[in-house]
C-alpha cells in the first residue's frame, strides 16, 4: 500500500473539547520535568489528558506534593525504584492530591522499561501466541494504560474532595495497571473448573487473518455470527469442511489470542482482487478492512486536529428536563474512607464484551456500586469456557461483584425497568449500536427526565470517524483501520493487528476516565446541563498512537522505536532494555537469573519473560494482586490515603 502524500501545513487547532465544561478550571498540575524514562509514556498521557480537561501548570519545575519538596522524589529513586510524582492541586490553594507513579510495585528498585514490563505481566507471551512465541508490541501499550489509570486516580481523588472526603495521596504502578487489564486472560488460565484451551505453536496447515488479495492489499475480516462467515468463504471458494473448522478458531481468537485457520481460506482469497471480496463481503455481510498505515492515518481529520481521546458534552438544560440548580451534588454522601473514593455514587450499565464491562469495573473498584443489565437468562459470556465457579472465567474478572437484574430492553416493560434503574443512578453507561439508544428512547434525554443530573456515557468503536461506511466496530476492524495493525507486525514484520485485545482493554480505561471527568464536572458546579460522554475504541487508538503519529511529521513513514531484546538464555527467555549491545549469541551462555543480575547491576532493564500466565498469582511478588474465587482474579489496582 502506498503512503499519504505530504500534507500542508495544518490550520490552527479546534478547542480541546465540545463542552465548555472544564472539570479541572482552576487546578494546577505538578509534573516531574524529567521523569524516569521508563515512566515518560505514562506521564505525558497524564499531562495531556489533565491539561485537555483544564488544569494547567504549577509554578516551578519540578512535582508539586502536599508531603515534602519537590526534590523528594528524586531522592527516593536509589531505594523505591523508577518513580514520579505528579501532584493536582486543588483551585483557590485548596490543597491538592500526590500521585505516585511507578514502574514495578513498591519494594522493588530494580530499573524499568516497557519491554520488561511486557516481559513480566504475560502480555509479550500473549501477544506472541500467533506467532510462534513472545513477541514486545511495538508501542508502549502499558504506559499509555498506566497513564490513564494515573489519570483516573487524579479525577477520583478530586471527586472525593468535592465530596467531603480529601486525598492526600495515590499510589499506582504500571505493572499493576498491566494486572488489572489482562485480568480476563489471567483467570481464563487459572480457572479450576476446566483447563484453558489454547492451541500450542506451530500451527499444523494454519494460517491467520489477516489475509492477501490478489492485488497485493491486506485485510482484516469480522464476522460477528457463523452465518456470513460461511456464505463470504463459500462464495470465495473455500471447502465447506475447511470454512466449518476454522470458525471456532475464529471465533474464539480474541479469548485465546490465538487463531489457527486452515490455510485454504488465506489460499482461496488470494485468488480474488480486493475490490470483489468487498462486493462479496456485502452481498454476504461479512466485515472486511484494508490494513492502513501510519501515514495514511496522519492524513485524517481527527488525528490532524488532535481531537480528544473522549468527548465531553454538556448539553443545554430544556424546561423539561426537571434539572434542579446547579450544582448536581450526588444525593448519596461519600461513605468515607476506608471506602474508596467513589463510594456511595451508582452505576447502570447496559454492555457486553471487553470495552463497557472493564470501564464500570475500574468504577466499581474506585468504590462504585455497579447495577449490570443483562437479557433475560443473562449474557451469553457467561457460558464460555473456561469456567470457575460455574461461569465464565473471563466474564468473573470482569464482572464479579455487580449487582445483575435481566431485562428485556426491547419491550416497554424493559425500558421501564431501566428508567427505575436509573432513576436512583450517578451515571448510565452503554454499549450499544449506533442509533440504539434513540430506537429505544433510552438515551441521554430521555433518562435525564428521570434522573436529573444523571451522566450518560456511551462506549463505542468509532465515535465520530471515519467518515462514511464503516466496518464493524471490534478491535481487530479499529486495529486495522486506525494504523495499530502497523505498528504491532508480525515476527517477519509484516502489519497484523495484534489479537490482544488492545484497544477494548485501553478503550475501557478510557470510557471510566470520562466517566469520572464527568461526574467531577457536575459536583464541581463547572456543568449546569446534561452531561454526555463519549468515548470510544478508536479514540484508544490516537491516545495510544499518539507519539508515534506525532513523530510523522518530521519523517513520513518512520518507523516505532526500536523495542529491546527478547531472546533465548541458557534456561529460559529474557527481555532486556534497548541499547545493550549485548547478542543473542551471548545470552544463549548462561541462565536467566545471571543475566538480569549483571544487567540490573548495570542499570539496565532485565526480566524473565513469563510464558505461563497462570504462574503469575503464584510470584511472591505479584501474588497480593491478585484474589482467588475459582480463578486468579486482579485486586483493586490504586492505594488512597
Amino acid at each position: 500500500m502506498t503512503s499519504a502524500p505530504p500534507l500542508p501545513p495544518l490550520p490552527p487547532l479546534p478547542p480541546l473539547t465540545t463542552s465548555e465544561a472544564l472539570p479541572l478550571d482552576g487546578h494546577q498540575l505538578h509534573l516531574d520535568p524529567a521523569p524516569p524514562a521508563g515512566l515518560a509514556t505514562a506521564t505525558e498521557v497524564v499531562r495531556d489528558h489533565l491539561t485537555r480537561l483544564g488544569a494547567r501548570f504549577g509554578p516551578g519545575t519540578g512535582p508539586w506534593h502536599p508531603g515534602g519538596s519537590a526534590g523528594a522524589a528524586r531522592d527516593r529513586y536509589a531505594t523505591a525504584g523508577p518513580e514520579t510524582v505528579i501532584g493536582l492541586g486543588g483551585p483557590h490553594r485548596a490543597r491538592g492530591t500526590d500521585l505516585t507513579l511507578r514502574g514495578w510495585p513498591a519494594g522493588d528498585p530494580t530499573p524499568f522499561d516497557e519491554t520488561t514490563a511486557q516481559a513480566a505481566t504475560g502480555l509479550m507471551a500473549l501477544h506472541g501466541r500467533a506467532n510462534g512465541g513472545p513477541r514486545p508490541l511495538g508501542t508502549d501499550f502499558l504506559g499509555a494504560v498506566a497513564g490513564t489509570v494515573a489519570t483516573q486516580a487524579l479525577l477520583a481523588a478530586a471527586l472525593s474532595g468535592l465530596r467531603g472526603v480529601p486525598v492526600r495521596s495515590a499510589r499506582v504502578s504500571v505493572v499493576e495497571a498491566a494486572l488489572f487489564s489482562l485480568g480476563p486472560y489471567v483467570a481464563a488460565a487459572t480457572a479450576e473448573d476446566e483447563p484453558e484451551e489454547v492451541p500450542s505453536p506451530p500451527y499444523r496447515r494454519a494460517a491467520r487473518p489477516p489475509f492477501l488479495s490478489a492485488d497485493g492489499v491486506r485485510f482484516e475480516v469480522e464476522a460477528l455470527d457463523v452465518q456470513p462467515w460461511r456464505d463470504f468463504w463459500k462464495a470465495v471458494g473455500a471447502p465447506a469442511k475447511d470454512i466449518a473448522n476454522s470458525w471456532r478458531a475464529f471465533a474464539a481468537r480474541h479469548a485465546r489470542a490465538a487463531a489457527p485457520l486452515i490455510t485454504t481460506l488465506a489460499q482461496c482469497a488470494a485468488r480474488h482482487r480486493y475490490a470483489d471480496l468487498l462486493l462479496i463481503a456485502e452481498r454476504t455481510g461479512m466485515g472486511l478492512c484494508a490494513l492502513r498505515t501510519l501515514a495514511d492515518r496522519r492524513a485524517d481529520s481527527d488525528v490532524r486536529y488532535d481531537d480528544d481521546p473522549w468527548e465531553l458534552r454538556e448539553l443545554p438544560r430544556d424546561e423539561h428536563d426537571g434539572l434542579p440548580a446547579p450544582p448536581y451534588a450526588s444525593a448519596r454522601p461519600h461513605t468515607g474512607f476506608p471506602q474508596l473514593p467513589l463510594g456511595g455514587l451508582r452505576v447502570v450499565e447496559s454492555t457486553r464484551n471487553v470495552q463497557g464491562p472493564l470501564a464500570t469495573s475500574v468504577l466499581q473498584a474506585l468504590g462504585a456500586h455497579v447495577i449490570r443489565i443483562e437479557q433475560p437468562g443473562g449474557d451469553p459470556a457467561r457460558g464460555a469456557a473456561p469456567s470457575a465457579g460455574g461461569v465464565s472465567a473471563r466474564f468473573a474478572a470482569l464482572n464479579a461483584g455487580k449487582e445483575v437484574r435481566e431485562i428485556d430492553i426491547r419491550t416497554a416493560a424493559g425500558r421501564r425497568a431501566v428508567a427505575e434503574a436509573v432513576a436512583e443512578a450517578d451515571v448510565f453507561l452503554h454499549s450499544w449500536a449506533p442509533g440504539e439508544a434513540a430506537r429505544l428512547r433510552l438515551d441521554e434525554a430521555d433518562l435525564a427526565r428521570v434522573r436529573p443530573g444523571l451522566v450518560y456515557a456511551w462506549a463505542s468503536a468509532w465515535d465520530r470517524a471515519p467518515d462514511g461506511p464503516r466496518p464493524p466496530g471490534t478491535d481487530a476492524m479499529v486495529q486495522a483501520w486506525s494504523g495499530v495493525a502497523d505498528t504491532v507486525r508480525t515476527p517477519d514484520g509484516t502489519p497484523a493487528p495484534s489479537l490482544v485485545t488492545l484497544l477494548d482493554i485501553l478503550g475501557g480505561h478510557l470510557a471510566a476516565e470520562s466517566v469520572l471527568a464527568a461526574l467531577l464536572a457536575r459536583e464541581s458546579g463547572a456543568a449546569t446541563g446534561r452531561l454526555r460522554v463519549d468515548s470510544s475504541l478508536l479514540g484508544a487508538s490516537r491516545v495510544l498512537l499518539r507519539p508515534l503519529l506525532r513523530g510523522l511529521d518530521e519523517a513520513p513513514g518512520a518507523a516505532p522505536a526500536a523495542a529491546g531484546l527478547v531472546a533465548a538464555t541458557a534456561d529460559g527467555l529474557i527481555a532486556v532494555g534497548a541499547g545493550t549491545g549485548t547478542t543473542p549469541a551471548e545470552l544463549a551462555t548462561a541462565p536467566s537469573a545471571t543475566w538480569r543480575a549483571r544487567f540490573h547491576a548495570a542499570g539496565i532493564p532485565a526480566r524473565e519473560v513469563v510464558t505461563d500466565l497462570a504462574a503469575l498469582p503464584q510470584d511472591p511478588a505479584l501474588s497480593p494482586y491478585f484474589t482467588h474465587d475459582g480463578c486468579a482474579r486482579p485486586t483493586p489496582l490504586w492505594s488512597f490515603s
